[in-house]
């Protein structure tokens, strides 16, 4: 089978908690990964939609927490771990080799529960407001966030590919190929929003804030560490998502 084609089985062993088997992968395969985290993506969106229609009669604040709940559960907490070690460390350190080391602290700070607690209550606030379209938002949300870190290692670099303890230094061998493709998923996921009914200032507006998290956040860490870390994936995935659930609301 070819390294691309099984990299699909592989995104799952590396994105969620889903038994697929198949590990180890030949190493081949790891660089190919990230192609398909759009459409991990979208699926495990599908998962959660499923759950929200299937919760119908109770109420939305109820179907949104538990939708988030099973978003974690199934994912382990992937990119929340991400982003809360990220804002531990940027908050907590002013040079480079302190950011990385706390980084590599497994112990979660202030800083980093702070944004866990804000960041949830933010994603389950907006899924009400919502109401009808959050099985919508669920999909769109989460799969266009998972393309948004792979896009962005087309354009930065990754500040830890020589370290070998780095979790992550498997999908940092993602380049320009990577980021094309997962390119190419956005304009798929977008035309069939558009096809099932989204307005066109929603997916705009859903454009819009993966462009504004990829530079603002993107900018900033170039400028603290000199590049990504899946830590700092992690929290591109998590903020994406929020600012795309944020302009769905909008719309």
């Amino acid at each position: 089978m070819p390294a691309w084609l099984l990299a699909f089985r592989a995104s799952f062993t590396f994105l969620t908690r889903i038994p697929v088997g198949g590990f180890p992968y030949p190493a081949k395969t790891w660089e190919w990964i990230s192609i398909w985290f759009p459409l991990v993506g979208a699926l495990l969106g599908g998962l959660q939609a499923l759950i929200w229609l299937g919760l119908d009669g109770h109420s939305e604040p109820t179907r949104a927490i538990i939708v988030v709940i099973f978003g974690v559960m199934i994912s382990g907490a992937f990119h929340e771990d991400g982003l809360s070690d990220s804002v531990d460390a940027l908050g907590g350190a002013y040079e480079r080799e302190g950011v990385l080391r706390i980084l590599k602290d497994s112990r979660i700070g202030a800083f980093g529960a702070l944004a866990l607690v804000l960041i949830l209550a933010l994603k389950i606030s907006l899924l009400v407001d919502l109401g009808t379209w959050a099985p919508f938002g669920l999909v769109l949300g989460q799969s266009l966030s998972r393309a948004l870190p792979v896009i962005q290692l087309g354009f930065q670099p990754y500040a830890r590919r020589d370290d070998p303890t780095s979790k992550s230094r498997d999908v940092a061998r993602s380049g320009g190929i990577q980021a094309f493709i997962a390119g190419l998923w956005v304009i798929l996921l977008l035309g069939a929003a558009y096809l099932y009914g989204a307005s066109w200032e929603a997916l705009v507006g859903a454009c819009g804030a993966m462009l504004f998290v990829g530079v603002l956040f993107g900018g900033y860490v170039q400028r603290r560490v000199g590049g990504l870390t899946g830590d700092f994936m992690g929290a591109l995935q998590q903020l994406s998502e929020v600012g795309i659930l944020f302009a769905l609301v909008s719309a």
